[in-house]
This record gives C-alpha cells, structure tokens and sequence, in this order.
C-alpha cells in the first residue's frame, strides 16, 4: 500500500525505536534486568551466562540481529509482540518506510495488539501522541 500524505499517522513519534531498543524498553518495563533474562534463557549448545548476558547486550544495542530462536527465547520471558518486531527489523534493513513504523509507546513499548493491562482494563492512546494512557501520570507505572 502507498501512503500518500493524508495517509500519514495521526500521532506525533518521538523515538525512533530500533528492534534493539525495543527488546530494552519491552525488558525493563517488566522490571527485568538483563542478567535476569540471560538466567532464564537457554541455548544450544549451552553459553554460560556472563556469554549471554554480553550477546543480549549486543542484540539490545543493534551491534547483531536478533535470532527467530532468540525471539522465541525472549517471548516466553516478557511479552512482545512480534509484528512490531519485526515492522522495526524490516525497517532497520531498509525494506520498510520508516513512516511506517508502528505506534509504540514512547514509555514501555506497548502496542495496540499487547496494551498494558490493569486488572481487566486495556490501555488506550493518549490523543496525538506515542504515548498510553497507562504512562500518561508519571506516579501510574505501566503495567505491560
């Protein structure tokens, strides 16, 4: 599909996220740290977790791609929805308008298919913005 002007978003972006960044945000904003997740990821053969924790640190900073396995490593430890994934990864290779990037909070990374969720309410848009209602109030904390 061509976009043409009227076609642009809505909302204003304010990151420029990269799949990296997108890891990072989506991790701490389950208040992991990184070593917490190399601890909970395997690999084959095995890496010992200094080794996983540098790698992760190398996937988060955009120095090597992020893997389809590691992907599926990472998503049984913090949820992420993989279409924004990989909307950032075809856009990090060029292969995607950047004028495309999908609406992501400027905050915790959450996105139309994973909102934040408290109790049984889900997150919304803050009018204009790339921003939830859930990281509107600076004292409310996401809850992605």
């Amino acid at each position: 599909m061509i976009m043409t002007n009227i076609d642009r978003p809505s909302w204003t972006r304010t990151v420029d996220f990269t799949p990296g960044l997108y890891l990072k945000v989506r991790r701490r904003t389950t208040r992991l740290e990184i070593a917490d997740v190399a601890a909970r990821i395997g690999t084959i053969p095995h890496v010992p977790e200094q080794d996983r924790v540098e790698w992760l640190e190398r996937i988060e900073a955009d120095l090597v791609p992020v893997s389809p396995n590691t992907i599926d490593q990472l998503a049984r430890v913090f949820r992420l929805d993989l279409q924004v994934l990989a909307a950032l990864a075809a856009i990090a290779r060029g292969e995607r308008d950047a004028a495309l990037t999908p609406r992501i909070c400027r905050i915790c990374a959450c996105s139309w298919r994973l909102p934040c969720v408290r109790g049984h309410e889900a997150c919304a848009w803050v009018d204009g913005q790339d921003l939830c209602t859930a990281c509107d109030h600076p004292l409310s904390g996401a809850a992605a």
